[in-house]
C-alpha cells in the first residue's frame, strides 16, 4: 500500500506533467473502479474538456481541481485513491495497455492510466456543487 510519502511523490509528479492540460476523453475498463458518479458515462462526460489546474493530497486521497472555460470556470474535482496496488502512469497514447489497466484519461498525444492489480483503487468525478456531500461521506479530510 502506498504510504503518505509515496502518495505525496505521486501528487508532485502529477503537478509537473498534467497541469494546464485538457482531458479530451477517456475509457473505463473496469466499471467498479468508478466510485462516483455511479454512471461511467456521467463520469467520463464530467471530465471531458476539463483542464487540471492543481493536484492536492488529503491523507492518501489525490484530488485534481478541474476547470472548463471562462464562462464556467469550476468543473469540480477528480479524486483518486490508489489503495494497495494502484498506480497512475503518464504515457504516450500508443503505448500498449498494461494487463491491469482500469481507467484511461486522454490528453493531447498522451494519457493518464490508472493501473491497479488488486482492483481496490477508486476514482471519483465530483461536480463542485456536490463536493461537500461526497467529502462528508468519505470522512475527515483535514
Amino acid at each position: 500500500m502506498p504510504e503518505l510519502p509515496e502518495v505525496e511523490t505521486v501528487r508532485r509528479g502529477l503537478n509537473q506533467v498534467t497541469l494546464s492540460k485538457e482531458i479530451t476523453g477517456g475509457d473505463v475498463l473496469l466499471n467498479r473502479t468508478i466510485a462516483y458518479p455511479l454512471s461511467v458515462g456521467e463520469f467520463l462526460a464530467g471530465l471531458k474538456e476539463t483542464t487540471i489546474t492543481q493536484w492536492h493530497r488529503r491523507g492518501k486521497y489525490l484530488l485534481a481541481e478541474l476547470n472548463r472555460s471562462s464562462s464556467q470556470p469550476m468543473a469540480g474535482y477528480l479524486g483518486v485513491h490508489l489503495r494497495m496496488t494502484g498506480q497512475l502512469l503518464w504515457l504516450e497514447r500508443d503505448e500498449p495497455l498494461q494487463k491491469h489497466t482500469r481507467v484511461r484519461l486522454f490528453f493531447a498525444g498522451r494519457e493518464l492510466r490508472f493501473v491497479d492489480q488488486r482492483t481496490f483503487g477508486q476514482m471519483w468525478w465530483v461536480p463542485e456543487v456536490a463536493i461537500e456531500g461526497v467529502i462528508t461521506g468519505l470522512g475527515n479530510w483535514e
